[in-house]
């Protein structure tokens, strides 16, 4: 037997299943060991098998016991006997019910949560960096977002502080709406503050910065080791 005519009679899988006859297993036997191309196919097939056993034993093993479609292993032993036709057609039956639930739900499912995933909106973010250490330099940075979207503030510390910091949001009245201690370790790096949405209104802030974790009731602005102004604008 040559590959040509392997791959006619679809040998490796009237092999695997038993149903080729006595010569022409013999003949497919001595071929496949001298053909690389017929001993993957082999290794193919026995892996699809392989996958497709377990999913129905896993996923209709109910089904079997209650229909007592129990597979019993062919007398010369050859693989996968229990897929011959007694067997192969519930067998499968499973297996296109299984696929048809992948589509009709687990996969629907799936494109439903990534579509959900998709529609989720990133928090916008505002740098506040480009400011001095009194806002000088640059003028109020404006930050337009919609009335109740949340946003962020990059800042960064003044100096370095061994007692870390103490950051406020004042409005233009100088009334504190945020108070925000901030770490000496958290300080090496960039401060993310959030500032969630509808929690300050349109108008004038001022970012005020001061060093140490504790300060008097009502801090000068002059003892500030930075400020930096900034205004919001609500858009539709």
């Amino acid at each position: 037997m040559d590959h040509s005519e392997a791959v006619r009679l679809q040998a490796a899988e009237k092999y695997l299943l038993g149903e080729l006859p006595e010569a022409q297993r013999e003949e497919y036997e001595e071929h496949y060991f001298d053909c690389q191309l017929c001993a993957e196919e082999i290794k193919a097939t026995v892996a699809f098998m392989e996958s497709t056993r377990d999913v129905i034993r896993e996923g209709t093993r109910q089904t079997f016991e209650e229909k007592r479609l129990v597979p019993v292993p062919a007398a010369n032993g050859r693989w996968f006997a229990w897929l011959k036709p007694a067997f192969a057609i519930p067998v499968f039956a499973a297996l296109l019910l299984f696929i048809g639930y992948q589509n009709s739900v687990t996969i629907p499912g799936l494109r439903q949560a990534s579509s959900h995933l998709a529609t989720v909106e990133v928090v916008k973010s505002f740098s506040l960096m480009s400011l001095g250490a009194r806002g000088e330099g640059a003028t109020s940075l404006k930050i337009s977002v919609r009335p109740h979207e949340d946003f962020d503030l990059d800042v960064d510390m003044p100096g370095n502080s061994p007692s870390g910091y103490v950051c406020q949001i004042q409005d233009e009245s100088g009334k504190v709406e945020v108070t925000l201690p901030v770490s000496a370790q958290e300080a090496k790096n960039l401060v993310q503050v959030n500032v969630p949405g509808g929690s300050l209104k349109p108008g004038n802030y001022n970012f005020v910065i001061f060093t140490g974790q504790s300060m008097a009731a009502q801090p000068d602005l002059l003892s500030a080791a930075a400020q930096k102004p900034f205004t919001i604008e609500f858009i539709q």
